[in-house]
């Protein structure tokens, strides 16, 4: 679980760039300026009038004294802004055993060096077998369903390809951890619009037995965590 400090209510005004936001706090009118941690597109979420909730930051070394944490959908659902929280609810629930396709396994190193890539976690079973597992945040919906990526990602097709290619050479156990950011997802697939080449990843991980697993999360102003596994559709 992620527990949020105290956030503040904000209408959006502009992004001026991929990491920069500009909105008014409704509490006293103030313009101000917050960090986004997300660089996707985000088209659906970022629209005029926005309820995008900050939490203030205090350290000098930051250009920004606010950072962006969440969105308000206009039918009152919650999306994480912080690409990070993926990561730090993943680990929580495989060490927890909270998902179920995962559930014999425990981590053995976070962020593991394998080449020229680095993956997110890499996991052990009681047989001492190995599993490179890579998460994914997933913040663009569409009537329950959740879709990645909401943006081009040729880093992202590298790494599925390289698992690809591990589970191939069979120096690995290997699985991909799409993390719904958002309380309205009930499953995921890939958004073959926007990105045919990762579209084209996905299907054949999918084909060599890389293992593609979906959770969905409960998300408010107080808190997030993950809820269940979700399908994920190929």
């Amino acid at each position: 679980m992620v527990v949020f400090p105290t956030l503040v209510k904000t209408t959006f005004i502009k992004r001026p760039n991929r990491f920069i936001l500009h909105v008014k706090r409704e509490d006293t009118g103030e313009q101000i300026e917050a960090h986004l941690p997300d660089p996707g597109r985000l088209k659906e979420l970022l629209i005029e009038q926005a309820t995008i909730w900050v939490e203030y930051v205090d350290k000098s070394s930051r250009k920004t004294s606010w950072t962006a944490v969440l969105c308000e959908t206009e039918e009152g659902h919650f999306v994480s802004l912080q690409t990070t929280i993926a990561n730090k609810l993943a680990e929580a629930a495989i060490k927890k055993k909270r998902i179920p396709s995962l559930r014999e396994w425990s981590i053995k190193k976070r962020e593991c060096k394998v080449g020229s890539s680095r993956f997110d976690f890499l996991l052990q079973n009681d047989q001492d077998e190995e599993l490179l597992l890579e998460v994914k945040s997933v913040t663009l919906a569409r009537t329950g369903e959740g879709f990645f990526p909401d943006a081009p990602t040729a880093r992202g097709a590298r790494h599925v390809q390289e698992l690809t290619k591990l589970t191939e050479q069979g120096r690995y156990q290997t699985a991909i951890l799409f993390v719904a950011q958002r309380s309205d997802i009930r499953s995921v697939a890939v958004e073959t619009i926007i990105d045919p080449a990762f579209a084209q990843s996905i299907n054949e991980a999918n084909q060599a037995n890389v293992q593609i697993v979906a959770v969905s999360t409960t998300l408010s102003k107080e808190k997030m965590d993950i809820r269940q596994e979700i399908p994920f559709i190929i």
